[in-house]
């Protein structure tokens, strides 16, 4: 992963971490943090958003589920000022990513959608005359603009290596005030790109994969992953590259100001094959949430 080696090393040392140096430089990973910056007033076309009223081309249809229900719009990331804090180099120089889903329910494989639009120049603030699926459900949403900066993010709760953190009292406070050091989620703080998802258990890419290569939903069973060495013919090493793969292109939380709350204040994460991220194609993507 790329990142700022120089904080990474101020931080092991001020917190004790020495021992632990060449696991955390492996498992960093570097991350782009969103934050509310401000209600939104629809001054500005193409800037970053969360909720209300997307900009889009003139000529595009709002996204709609299976049932004809029109979507929720849930966010907009203008990739111009996205970009330059993309350390791994996989998004769009310029254009915008749009985020759209359906009801909340189940929690596994949602019904959303994903959209790249390069060209911003014909771009319109679209009302919609009806509330969508979301709306309906819970009401309306505030609308924020939204600021992002780079940051990295150690292994959270689920993915931490707990032999070689949690076992040691001292390491692992050493651990938690450096997590938070580099991945403050303070106020205004509405969600990421990349890095580590919030989660239970470490298996969300091994869910994605799942959906997105071998069409087979997830089950919190030891068995999910030969589900995918099957669909790859017995090859195993083919199976974990694919997880391996596998891209959290965005992360949601629950937020008081905006109105959301996913479930028991939960998050919903979109995954992405890091190939697929790479030729622009965001039509085979996985959303999912979490909630403890």
């Amino acid at each position: 992963m790329k990142f700022d080696h120089k904080t990474l090393d101020k931080l092991i040392e001020e917190n004790g971490l020495e021992e632990c140096k060449e696991y955390l430089y492996e498992s960093a990973r570097s991350s782009i943090q969103l934050s509310l910056l401000g209600e939104e007033t629809y001054e500005k076309i193409g800037n970053s958003r969360i909720v209300g009223y997307p900009d889009l081309p003139r000529d595009m249809e709002w996204p709609r589920t299976e049932d004809g229900e029109r979507m929720t719009f849930i966010a907009q990331l203008n990739l111009k000022d996205i970009k330059p804090l993309d350390k791994e180099d996989l998004l769009p120089e310029t254009g915008i990513l749009y985020f759209f889903m359906g009801l909340d329910e189940p929690a596994y494989n949602i019904e959303h959608k994903v959209i790249y639009v390069e060209n911003t120049v014909e771009l319109a603030k679209r009302e919609l005359d009806e509330a969508s699926i979301l709306e309906e459900a819970y009401g309306k949403f505030v609308s924020y603009r939204l600021s992002a900066r780079e940051t990295i993010q150690l292994p959270t709760y689920a993915y931490m290596n707990n032999e070689k953190i949690s076992e040691d009292d001292d390491l692992y406070d050493g651990y938690g005030n450096m997590e938070l050091e580099l991945f403050d989620k303070g106020e205004g703080y509405i969600g990421h790109l990349y890095g580590y998802p919030e989660e239970q258990h470490d298996d969300c890419e091994l869910e994605a994969a799942l959906m997105i290569v071998a069409g087979e939903e997830y089950s919190y069973k030891e068995e999910e992953i030969d589900k995918l060495v099957q669909h790859f013919n017995g090859d195993k090493e083919k199976a974990q590259q694919e997880i391996n793969e596998m891209v959290m292109l965005l992360e949601v939380d629950s937020s008081d100001p905006v109105g959301f709350c996913w479930w028991d204040c939960g998050v919903i994460h979109f995954f992405i094959r890091r190939e697929d991220l790479l030729n622009r194609k965001f039509d085979n993507t996985y959303l999912s949430l979490y909630s403890s």
